[in-house]
């Protein structure tokens, strides 16, 4: 199998990626996709199909969907759990080697989810600066990947990513095996941690991490890309070919002189963190600004040959030239000659109107659905819509930091508790003054416990942000004029 060979995921999900960029990059990219958005009108010309798209406007509600989404999910900061902070504190403020702090590069995650609805993290360890760092990889740029049962697991063991015109490889090497064992089947969990050792010595699998870099063959060697410059190695052997593509390095990331046993990459979704690609989240909202693309171009068409009135003329002298205007009149000697407009008359444009304002109210009920919150029918404590994007965008990034906690301090890595959480109550709003007085007499009033009204203020925004009720708590019995 050629090294550049893409899964067949990939290939599904890939016009949907496009689309979804294209639509969020504007007015600009949809027009030049031309006939892919835009079909050409019957025995139109170039000239003809160049006007008509010209006239149409795009209006991109997508991209104002994601961003009110992203301000509506980080409308408060969030919350990180991290049992050693300064130990992590320099990854925290710099993630990536450029400046970007943890929280930005969650946004950039959460960005691209709602975007395409698939993103992956990669992260490797500095030697110079000896703390670990990340480097993000959109959807388009993840080709193919590989998971294989190993024990009762199921363990990602090769990932191929594209970065410009370079391919890297990313894979999960045997050092030795000794027997084969026969494995229940495996529960779907996510395939992003490293098997667990079996207590059997004779039964055990040794396992490295290896990244390979490939050139194509018609390139010099280039160095390595951004998101490798992996100095903590031990080098292999180049020269290997396959199809268009040469091997110019071979790499062992180490830790500690050992080499890794598993990969450190993790996968980023919309409803959970495994390889393949899950549907875009703004899906419904992309195929409707399309609709109403479509829909306005062919109004403005309209338009432009209907609601323009053009005067005719019979019985005139076709060389005389003819003035429109109250400084002249057309005169002519010929009996029975007349003059008028041609104006539209008919009710087609209204048909165009009353569609364009059903697919805005389909667009509304579409951005309006991935906010709503759990009926009646859902149990307590569950998500739904954009909450439950966030949920999964909460675990993952969590295994991001439990990464970067492994790197540093070691230890077993599904043991280790750094957790990152943004807001999923998105629902609630700033409460009043009304509503804030109207909590506090009901709870003076008895008719509401005092925990009760604390979780009402944090939920309101009244206590300061960060502030747990807790700690809101611990203060007011702390302070001799507070009320017991």
């Amino acid at each position: 199998m050629p090294v550049d060979s893409t899964h067949p995921e990939y290939d599904a999900a890939l016009p949907s990626w496009t689309r979804a960029r294209d639509v969020l990059a504007g007015e600009d990219a949809v027009k030049a996709a031309g006939e892919k958005y835009l079909p050409r009108l019957d025995s139109q010309s170039d000239e003809e199909y160049a006007s008509y798209r010209k006239r149409a406007a795009f209006f991109n509600a997508t991209a104002r969907t994601l961003d009110e989404y992203l301000d509506l999910i980080f409308r408060r900061a969030p919350q990180m759990r991290m049992p050693n902070p300064e130990q992590l504190r320099g990854f925290v403020d710099d993630s990536d080697g450029w400046g970007t702090d943890f929280d930005r590069y969650a946004r950039r995650v959460v960005s691209e989810v709602l975007s395409v609805g698939r993103g992956g993290t990669l992260m490797l360890m500095d030697a110079e600066s000896g703390r670990p760092w990340i480097t993000f990889w959109q959807a388009g740029d993840i080709l193919n990947w590989e998971v294989e049962q190993i024990g009762e697991r199921m363990v990602l063991t090769r990932v191929l990513l594209r970065d410009a015109k370079r391919l890297c490889v990313l894979k999960l090497e045997r050092e030795a095996t000794t027997k084969e064992t026969t494995s229940p089947q495996p529960s779907p969990t996510e395939p992003v941690w490293p098997p667990a050792e079996r207590e059997d010595p004779g039964e055990s699998e040794k396992f490295r991490f290896v990244v390979e870099l490939w050139a194509e063959n018609d390139q010099n060697d280039p160095p390595p890309p951004d998101g490798f410059p992996l100095r903590q190695t031990t080098a292999g052997q180049a020269g290997a070919t396959g199809g268009g593509w040469r091997l110019i390095s071979t790499e062992v990331p180490l830790r500690k002189v050992q080499p890794l046993p598993f990969i450190p990459f993790v996968f980023h979704g919309p409803r959970h963190s495994r390889p393949e690609p899950d549907r875009l989240p703004l899906a419904d909202i992309i195929a409707a600004n399309l609709d109403h693309y479509r829909l306005d171009a062919d109004y403005k068409h309209g338009l432009h040959f209907t609601a323009l009135p053009t005067a005719w003329v019979s019985g005139f002298d076709k060389a005389a030239p003819l003035r429109i205007g109250s400084s002249s009149a057309w005169v002519s000697e010929v009996p029975g000659a007349s003059a008028g407009f041609l104006e539209f008359s008919g009710r087609g444009l209204a048909h165009l109107e009353r569609a364009i304002e059903k697919v805005e109210r389909r667009m509304a009920t579409s951005v309006a659905a991935i906010l709503r919150t759990p009926e009646s029918g859902f149990g307590e404590g569950q998500l739904c819509g954009l909450g439950s994007i966030v949920a999964s965008l909460n675990e993952s990034l969590s295994r991001v930091l439990r990464l970067a906690q492994w790197w540093i301090e070691g230890g077993e890595l599904e043991q280790l508790a750094a957790s990152f959480a943004m807001n999923t109550d998105l629902d609630a709003h700033a409460m009043s003054g009304d509503e804030i007085t109207a909590v506090v007499a009901a709870w003076r009033a008895g008719a509401i416990s005092r925990d009760t009204m604390l979780e009402r203020l944090k939920r309101g925004e009244v206590l300061p942000d960060g502030r747990s009720v807790a700690q809101e708590r611990a203060l007011i019995h702390g302070n001799p004029g507070g009320r017991k």
